[in-house]
């Protein structure tokens, strides 16, 4: 019974030993005791503090539609994806075949505000008639949970 009991105890200081070598990971999420000088990165961008803000942009030659987002939307907390999607939706004519990747220079922009963005995430399908002969083509979607 001895043996056992010795062999247990071993067996549980070798996997405390072996967990107490594993890193540690401490997440921090600011200053719960309201600190101003730890700031919320998102917080203090424009889109978050006011959701109707919309801006214009003048594309120039050589720009992407990423360094465009970049410039606007970084530090927004957005998912760019869905950013890039009512670029494209709201801007038709700017794009070579609806082609985010094929920007006209000279083209003004209207990038749109995080409401724009939601409504034509959240928009239902019945409202939204496209000319189209898909009836997809004016439809973002979102899939996952």
């Amino acid at each position: 019974m001895r043996v056992f009991f010795m062999m247990f105890l071993a067996s549980i200081l070798s996997i405390h030993a072996a967990q107490a070598v594993e890193p540690i990971v401490v997440l921090s999420y600011g200053d719960i005791r309201g600190n101003s000088s730890t700031q919320d990165e998102y917080g203090a961008h424009p889109m978050r503090m006011d959701p109707d803000a919309f801006q214009t942009h003048q594309v120039v030659e050589a720009e992407t539609l990423g360094h465009i987002m970049a410039q606007y939307y970084a530090g927004s907390g957005l998912n760019m994806k869905f950013v890039e999607l009512a670029i494209l939706q709201v801007n038709p004519k700017a794009f070579v075949r609806g082609n985010p990747n094929f920007l006209f220079a000279g083209k003004t922009l209207h990038l749109p505000s995080v409401n724009q963005i939601k409504a034509l995430v959240t928009r239902e399908k019945s409202t939204t008639r496209s000319s189209s002969h898909n009836g997809n083509q004016n439809e973002i979607f979102f899939f996952g949970g």
